[in-house]
């Protein structure tokens, strides 16, 4: 291998050797192997054994005689794609994260030649003879490369928490004369592998076509969440991710509140696979309640799955998903986030229906009313120290604290009954006589627990002459990430190599001229059917209602682990066990027992094993909340609502929700 070669890609580079290309069987060639080799100054000459197949990749060093000295394993779930491209002066097509013999790359000779400029970006390289032919190159070199983009849990130390680190796999093909041949070989690595990623999709996650290609994702931006860096978040941390794994996206700025509602409730979301909020838990509950405004809400939620980048103050649901399928989050919560979104895999997740006075809405978080609720909404005023506004204020009104009076009734959960089978026969009643493919939907949640990652399997140092580390950045072969246009442009477009878009909503935003009135009305329209009697009758005595009375320092229902990225809530919520936990906390507590109460929920050992005479830990399935006072805060997923009386169910598993693979 020669010296610019090493500097241009990584410390080493394998080159393979002659393995014939050989007539293209569409029943064979999917697990593949190979002889390769590395030459380096300092370390010498290593022989390695590369073979592929539907487990990933696995690398054996061989000794001179011939005997296995080490062997290392890249796991196919750690893998999101590949590149194949010639090297030098095409590097620029890496850094755009454009194959050199794909339609991605709008300078591809094979679109120029051909003239058709109508071709999606997502089609796979078939390197077309006029690609191969005309892409500048040295002279003389006819290699071929393949570029591996995996994403590996490593451990820096061994005191250090597990992080996922970018790792790129560098194959070189050399054995031919001729360019035309050494890509031929590596292509077939490419759709080898590229054949193995689609085995693990979930069907929604796939295009019923012959190349069965990704199909594509709705990404909704909330330019203000958080610190509002959303914008520069999202460019720099997740296209790059997106591109990587050739999944094609669109892409849509919201320009003011309750845009999510209005789109996804009256647009027609056939095209997209998923819907993605980048933003805040806030962004996320539109989101929900988008969906379940619509009138074919049962046919759309069980073949739409929903994903969250975290850019919001409180991040629980992210943080949430992160934890039940033990995966890091605080190193790196964004990129996580982008790696759960292209793993085509979903979870069904418990949403919750809250009937307020005058409207209906859905909730995938909590509802909270007193102490947690005044800090979440009145640490508003405070936004710009970001999450830590949540503990400055947690302080004073911890000093300053208030009582509430009022009456909670509720439905426990069966105890006999396992949390699945419960989750699924409460599903199993609530089933619409019109919804044919949600009960398909709700059918299909008895399936096999999903595996969840070993804190053992992590990359070690071994094999870095083999494998490049990039970890910065602006790494090469990063996707190119054109400039973002002003947000006063009319319609713009936002091209990567899967011909994704950027919508402008300046000029979009038909939906504007809907009254808040109009919206409410649609809420009630559409979604399932309460099965509780109206806010305004009495719960019959008789279906088993227990009742708590009196002066509570708060109340807090939460069906997520996590209510944000320290706040370990509900340690036994899973993400569809068709629980709602009923955290009660009665006037009388003392600031200390607070105090500590607050402090532990950060490490989820809060809650106390058995009830005391202040703190109460209830699974419930229902809830009716009436306050005696006419005045206080209460929150649906951290955003206020009217104050009054409220009742809430949970509806097991009717929505999907992205998850690690």
């Amino acid at each position: 291998m020669s010296e610019s070669l090493d500097k241009t890609t990584s410390p080493s580079s394998a080159s393979s050797r002659a393995t014939p290309p050989g007539a293209e069987d569409p029943d064979e060639g999917h697990d593949v192997s190979d002889t390769f080799y590395t030459s380096q100054r300092k370390k010498g000459s290593h022989v390695f054994r590369v073979r592929l197949d539907a487990t990933g990749f696995t690398l054996q060093r061989e000794s001179p005689g011939g005997s296995i000295v080490k062997e290392q394993h890249v796991r196919i779930s750690d893998i999101v794609g590949a590149r194949c491209m010639r090297p030098k002066k095409s590097r620029r097509l890496a850094m755009s994260g454009a194959c050199a013999c794909s339609s991605g790359n709008p300078n591809s000779p094979a679109i120029s030649a051909s003239g058709d400029h109508h071709r999606t970006a997502n089609t796979p390289s078939k390197c077309s003879t006029n690609s191969r032919e005309n892409l500048p190159s040295d002279a003389g070199d006819a290699s071929a490369f393949l570029y591996v983009f995996a994403y590996v849990l490593k451990k820096r130390s061994l005191r250090s928490e597990l992080h996922r680190e970018r790792t790129v796999l560098t194959l070189r093909f050399r054995s031919f004369d001729t360019f035309e041949d050494n890509m031929r070989e590596a292509d077939r690595w490419y759709r080898s592998l590229r054949w193995q990623l689609h085995r693990t999709l979930e069907e929604i996650f796939v295009a019923p076509t012959a190349d069965e290609r990704r199909r594509r994702v709705l990404v909704l931006l909330n330019p203000k969440s958080g610190s509002g860096d959303a914008r520069e978040v999202f460019n720099m941390h997740v296209t790059p991710v997106l591109n990587e794994a050739e999944v094609p996206y669109d892409l849509y700025v919201t320009k003011h509140s309750n845009f999510a509602i209005e789109f996804l409730s009256t647009r027609c979301l056939d095209a997209w696979c998923c819907v993605v909020a980048v933003g805040g838990d806030g962004l996320f509950h539109e989101i929900v309640n988008g969906l379940l405004q619509r009138q074919d809400w049962a046919h759309v939620l069980p073949h739409l799955a929903l994903g969250i980048i975290p850019c919001g103050s409180g991040n629980g649901l992210a943080r949430s998903i992160a934890h039940c399928y033990n995966e890091p989050y605080f190193s790196k919560p964004v990129l996580g986030a982008a790696l759960t979104v292209i793993s085509g895999r979903s979870s069904p997740m418990d949403v919750v229906r809250v009937q307020l006075q005058s409207r209906s809405l859905y909730s995938f978080l909590s509802i909270g009313w007193g102490l947690i609720s005044d800090v979440d909404i009145e640490s508003e005023r405070i936004r710009l120290l970001g999450y830590q506004r949540f503990t400055v204020w947690t302080l004073y009104r911890l000093v300053n604290l208030r009582t509430y009076n009022g009456r909670i009734s509720y439905l426990l959960t069966d105890h006999q009954v396992s949390s699945t089978q419960s989750a699924t026969g409460y599903a199993a009643q609530r089933r619409m006589q019109n919804s044919r493919s949600c009960n398909t939907h709700i059918d299909r949640l008895n399936g096999p627990a999903p595996n969840y990652h070993s804190s053992a399997e992590y990359l070690p140092q071994e094999f870095a002459d083999v494998i490049s580390l990039e970890t910065s950045i602006n790494q090469s072969f990063r996707s190119r990430c054109d400039s973002w246009l002003s947000g006063g442009s009319r319609r713009s477009f936002y091209y990567s190599i899967s011909e994704s878009i950027y919508h402008s909503l300046a000029d979009e935003s038909e939906f504007a001229g809907l009254s808040a009135a109009a919206l409410e009305n649609r809420q009630q329209n559409y979604g399932p059917a309460s099965e509780l009697p109206d806010l305004d009758e009495p719960l019959p005595e008789d279906q088993g209602w227990l009742v708590e009375e009196g002066e509570f320092v708060m109340m807090h229902a939460v069906y997520q682990t996590h209510l944000g990225i320290d706040c370990h809530f509900a340690p036994k919520a899973q993400l569809n066990d068709g629980t709602i936990y009923l955290i009660l906390i009665r006037a009388g507590i003392s600031r200390p027992q607070l105090l500590s109460f607050l402090y532990n929920m950060s490490s989820g050992t809060h809650l106390p094993e058995a009830h005391n005479d202040h703190v109460k830990v209830l699974p419930v399935r229902a809830f009716r909340l009436e306050p005696h006072d006419n005045h206080g805060i209460i929150t649906v997923d951290g955003e206020r609502v009217e104050f009054g009386p409220l009742q809430a169910e949970v509806l097991p598993g009717i929505a999907r929700v992205m998850v690690p693979k």
